[in-house]
């Protein structure tokens, strides 16, 4: 089975499978030293060989002339002829440069060795050489320490398909296949299925032993993927069982704040606005957790402005009825200004105490805040990361609320919900995750969608602006100031000191503040300019003028993604479009279209985003996106699973592949043995 511990020589290895593990030093040839070394590459028991995945596969190629070889840079390629002659080049120490030309009437080519002196003498005068390699760059055009044919060990003949490995740590991918194979005779029977046939046939996997045959003996490409399949199965189950483990484990004692359905309502009544009933529904689920003793673990997720502040609010208040207190953390300190900007006043007529807690506060404010939440004197603390930091205490924490989850880790949440003992626990994300994802990657979760825009709020018309489009954009914007609306001005980067900048060319931040400074009209509307290099304070200060309408234009990079909501900014301009996904760009558009005015986006961008772009002209359901995303990304990129370790190649399919993912959920729970398997094989393998 193939497991998350990735591993230098191309694969990944799980202690997950039932079979005996024979140390590495039972294969022949292999001794302490050598073990040792293959020990660094990640393998550590011949078990660990069997089920290493091959680096790729290759299509053993015909010999072909050298004077067509030399062209093709960064292709592996089979050539023939004699050396004429072998230069050995010491370059300090034990390094040292064999080159030797081969030659075949058609034309030279090197090949080039390194730290093997011995090869120099080896080659010396070789005729009718055979030799295969990757084409590359040495001084020239050369093929790197190839793999060369000899009688008792000839090259494949053409066509053949051959599985190359890996190598590092001293050891060669030539001296690793050789192990691979060892391992397969003498103990590659003994390898066990431990998943059920039925689960196999859904998967469309050979058993395990047949997939290590097709990886390392592969009869045809399509037998190959198979096995790579049944090995891609393993993250795939790996990440089910943690996610099984985290539910089952959830046995602690929070406490129950229980309400009476007069005194909820009298909460939902203070709201100077109808809560949409989606919004109603939810906060319906949120209340009967809280009023459980098991910490509730919910994820709520809502597309750009359908409300999730507004729970947030509701939620606190609940918690607060009860007598604890309530940590609103955001990723940045733009949104935790922002949520305690516009949260704050609503909270604080209901009589309960806010404060902010972001590491940008003086010292002295810092310390205040610290003692009020430690005390007792503050109700419900907004903050950024500094809200688990080891100086901050509460004195009766019962609910987290974590706005942009997807932004911090698994420990960070952790760690202020520890806080408070067995606290409540509320994610919330404004970028919609697939259903299926949600189900099975969050599957330790309840989740929650607010699938209702609030009444009242103007229609978005997003343009893709181009030609015409582009040249009456400037008159448009003036209209819309002089209408007494606002305008966001987003480009992704600060300015011309950026090394990117150069680069890429095109305008940065700085230059279109200068550029709008320096046009009389844009200037008399006031023009202010926000990234992320600014002072926290003066960052906050610029933000607020443009809250309370003083300027007409924001120009910004894309710090104000989210946290800024401003109901009469009806304009949202993005350049370099073509630089941000589909998701960052779909959050951009939601700063506006937040008051009762219609409202426009306008992407500038590069052709070849032309099928974003399309789509986002097309649609504001942030869901459809969502899936749309995970059609062109695949699973092994959405929501970080490959940069988070889970390598899902081999799955290639999301309508299919995503069904399996509800397979294996059902699957562990109806054989929790399975589940602890894997939960425990992960374990061991990171201990190691």
């Amino acid at each position: 089975m193939v497991g998350e511990r990735r591993n230098a020589a191309g694969g990944a290895a799980t202690p997950a499978l039932a079979d005996p593990i024979a140390p590495l030093t039972a294969l022949k040839g292999v001794g302490h030293a050598r073990a040792a070394k293959l020990a660094r590459l990640g393998l550590r028991s011949v078990r660990d060989l069997l089920l290493l995945l091959p680096a790729r596969l290759v299509v053993w190629p015909e010999p072909e002339p050298i004077r067509s070889a030399r062209g093709r840079k960064g292709e592996r390629v089979t050539v023939r002829g004699q050396v004429t002659r072998t230069v050995l080049q010491r370059i300090g120490g034990r390094r040292s440069i064999v080159r030797a030309t081969l030659s075949d009437g058609t034309g030279e080519l090197d090949l080039v060795f390194f730290n093997q002196p011995w090869m120099k003498e080896q080659l010396a005068g070789a005729t009718d050489l055979e030799v295969h390699g990757q084409l590359v760059d040495v001084k020239g055009p050369a093929l790197g320490a190839p793999r060369i044919g000899t009688e008792e060990r000839p090259l494949p003949a053409p066509g053949t398909l051959m599985p190359e490995y890996g190598a590092g740590e001293g050891v060669s991918a030539e001296a690793l296949a050789g192990l691979v194979e060892l391992a397969l005779e003498t103990f590659g029977p003994g390898l066990d299925e431990i998943l059920p046939e039925e689960f196999l046939a859904e998967a469309d996997a050979p058993s395990v032993g047949e997939a290590v045959l097709a990886i390392h003996r592969p009869t045809s490409v399509p037998a190959y993927e198979r096995g790579r399949r049944r090995f891609a199965l393993e993250p795939l189950l790996t990440l089910q069982a943690r996610v099984h483990a985290r539910r089952r484990g959830l046995r602690g004692r929070a406490r129950a704040v229980r309400l009476a359905d007069a005194r909820f309502d009298e909460l939902v009544g203070r709201f100077p606005y109808t809560l949409t009933g989606a919004q109603r529904k939810v906060s319906a689920q949120i209340r009967a957790d809280l009023e459980g003793t098991r910490p509730m673990r919910r994820l709520l997720q809502g597309d750009v402005g359908s409300g999730k502040t507004a729970v947030a609010a509701l939620t606190s208040m609940i918690v607060c009825e009860g007598g604890g207190q309530v940590a609103v953390m955001a990723p940045t300190e733009v949104l935790a200004s922002q949520h305690a900007y516009g949260l704050a006043p609503l909270l604080e007529s209901h009589g309960l105490r806010t404060a902010l807690l972001t590491g940008a506060l003086p010292p002295g404010e810092r310390r205040a805040v610290q003692e009020a939440a430690a005390e007792g004197r503050v109700d419900v603390v907004f903050g950024t990361h500094a809200l688990f930091s080891e100086g901050v205490r509460f004195r009766r924490l019962d609910c987290a609320i974590i706005d942009e989850q997807h932004r911090f880790g698994v420990a960070q949440r952790d760690r202020l919900a520890a806080k408070g003992g067995d606290v409540h626990v509320l994610l919330m994300t404004a970028t919609p995750i697939p259903r299926t994802l949600a189900l099975t990657v969050y599957g330790d979760l309840d989740v929650s969608s607010l699938d209702e825009a609030p009444p009242g709020r103007g229609e978005i018309t997003t343009r893709w602006a181009r030609g015409n489009d582009r040249r009456a954009m400037p008159r448009f914007l003036l209209e819309r100031l002089e209408a007494g609306e606002q305008i966001y001005w987003v480009v992704p980067r600060i300015g011309a000191t950026e090394a990117s900048e150069e680069r890429a060319g095109g305008a940065s931040a700085e230059s279109r503040h200068a550029d709008l400074v320096a046009r009389p009209t844009f200037r008399a509307a006031g023009v202010e300019l926000v990234h992320g290099k600014l002072a926290p304070d003066e960052r906050a200060s610029r933000l607020d003028r443009f809250r309370r309408g003083e300027i007409g234009v924001l120009v910004a990079t894309t710090v104000v993604e989210v946290g800024v909501d401003v109901a009469n900014a009806t304009v949202m301009v993005v350049e370099d479009a073509h630089r941000l996904g589909l998701s960052q760009l779909h959050q951009l558009r939601g700063r506006v279209g937040r008051g009762a005015k219609p409202s426009w986006c306008f992407l500038l961008g590069d052709k070849k985003a032309e099928e974003r772009l399309r789509l986002l002209e097309r649609t504001r359901d942030g869901f459809e996106l969502a899936e749309e995303d995970l059609r062109q990304r695949g699973m092994g990129d959405l929501l970080g699973l490959r940069q988070s370790g889970v390598n899902l190649e081999g799955l290639v399919d999301p309508e299919r592949d995503l069904h399996l993912m509800l397979e294996a959920r059902d699957l562990f729970q109806e054989r929790p043995d399975l589940a602890a398997h894997y939960a425990r094989a992960a374990t061991e393998t990171e201990r190691v």
